[in-house]
C-alpha cells in the first residue's frame, strides 16, 4: 500500500517485513505465554503478577505481621513500626523538627519505638495485662518480643491469639498516644485496655 505520507513511509522503511498469514481452515487458538514458562489457554493471574512483580525475600518476622486472619491496619501498623517507620519524637528529632523528646503516655522518659512498645511504663501495663493473664513472659526488648512471637508452640491457638493481642495493643497504644497528642485526650491504661478486649473478642468469635 502506496502512502504520501512521510511518517508511515519512514516507518514502512525501518520494520521488517510482515510475515505472510498462513490460512487454515481450523479455528484460532489463544494461548498466553509468560516469561519463559510453556504457553497455557487459562489466563495465569499469579504467575503474571509474579513475572511483572517479582517477590523479594521473605523476612523473619512476616508471620508474626502478617498471619492467617490478621486485621489489616492493626498489621498494616505493625509493618510500619518493625521497618521503623512509625513518626516517633526521636526519628521526627533526627529530621531536624523543634518537638519534645519526652514520651506523650509516660512523659518521663524519651519517645521512641523501643520505648512506646513496651519499656513505657503505660504501654507495659497494657501489654502485661494480656502476658500475665496467659502466664507468658515474652522479653523485654522491641526486637527479641518479635522474635518471641515467632517461635514454634504447641498451643496453635494461643499463638494466634497472642499475635492478634500483640498488634491490637500497638495498635491501640498508637491511637492513644496521638489522641493525647492531637485532641489533648487521655485515657487511662485500663480504657485502652477494654478496647483492646473487644476489637480481639470481635475478631475470634467469627473463628470459633
Amino acid at each position: 500500500m502506496r502512502t504520501r505520507n512521510p511518517l508511515i513511509s519512514l516507518l514502512k522503511q525501518c520494520l521488517p517485513d510482515a510475515e505472510p498469514i498462513a490460512l487454515s481452515e481450523s479455528d484460532d487458538n489463544f494461548a498466553w505465554k509468560v516469561g519463559d514458562q510453556t504457553p497455557v489457554q487459562k489466563f495465569p493471574t499469579a504467575a503474571t503478577w509474579s513475572f511483572l512483580f517479582p517477590p523479594g525475600q521473605q523476612v523473619s518476622w512476616h508471620k508474626q505481621v502478617w498471619f492467617a486472619g490478621h486485621i489489616p491496619k492493626h498489621a498494616f501498623l505493625t509493618w510500619v513500626n518493625v521497618k521503623h517507620r512509625l513518626a516517633t519524637r526521636d526519628r521526627m528529632r533526627r529530621w531536624g523538627l523543634q518537638v519534645p523528646a519526652s514520651c506523650v503516655l509516660c512523659s518521663t522518659h524519651n519517645e521512641s519505638r523501643e520505648h512506646l512498645f513496651f519499656e513505657c511504663s503505660f504501654s507495659s501495663v497494657v501489654w502485661q495485662h494480656f502476658t500475665s493473664a496467659a502466664n507468658l513472659h515474652p522479653p523485654p526488648s522491641f526486637e527479641a518480643t518479635l522474635s518471641w512471637l515467632g517461635r514454634p508452640y504447641s498451643n496453635s491457638q494461643l499463638v494466634l491469639i497472642i499475635r492478634f493481642i500483640y498488634q491490637a495493643s500497638k495498635y491501640a497504644i498508637w491511637k492513644e498516644r496521638n489522641s493525647r497528642l492531637h485532641a489533648a485526650i487521655s485515657r487511662p491504661p485500663e480504657a485502652v485496655i477494654a478496647d483492646i478486649k473487644d476489637t480481639v473478642h470481635l475478631r475470634l468469635d467469627p473463628l470459633q
